[in-house]
C-alpha cells in the first residue's frame, strides 16, 4: 500500500494524518504540526530513516516513532532499537497499523 492510499485509509478511520514523500518534506511538515505519532519508512529518497528518526526526536514535542521496514531483524542498525517506538514489518495489516496508532493517541 503506498503512502498516499495509507494516509486516506487512516484518516478514513477517524486518524488526522499527513504524509512526507522524502525525509526533507517530513522535517518541514515537523515545524507546523506535531504529530502523537509517526510512520517512518526506513528507506528514503534523500536520507535514511535512522537519521531523520534522530531529528524528529529533537523536535520540542518529539513523536512516538514508528518504523515501517521490508529489512529483516538481521539487517537493522545495531543499537537503533531505542530511536524507535516499534518496528512495523512490510507489508503492514492496515487495520494492525490503526490499533497500533490509536494506542499512541
Amino acid at each position: 500500500m503506498g503512502s498516499e492510499l495509507l494516509a486516506e485509509f487512516l484518516s478514513l478511520s477517524g486518524l488526522e494524518t499527513r504524509c512526507a514523500a522524502t525525509a526533507g518534506q517530513a522535517l518541514e511538515l515537523a515545524k507546523t504540526f506535531a504529530p502523537d505519532a509517526v510512520l517512518l519508512d526506513i528507506l528514503l529518497p534523500d536520507m535514511d530513516g535512522y537519521e531523520l528518526a534522530a531529528r524528529l526526536r529533537d523536535c520540542a514535542m518529539p513523536p512516538r516513532i514508528y518504523a515501517l521496514s521490508g529489512l529483516a531483524r538481521h539487517d537493522r542498525r545495531d543499537g537503533t532499537d531505542s530511536m524507535f517506538t516499534g518496528w512495523i514489518e512490510k507489508p503492514a495489516d492496515p487495520d494492525a497499523l490503526v490499533a497500533i496508532l490509536c494506542q499512541a493517541g
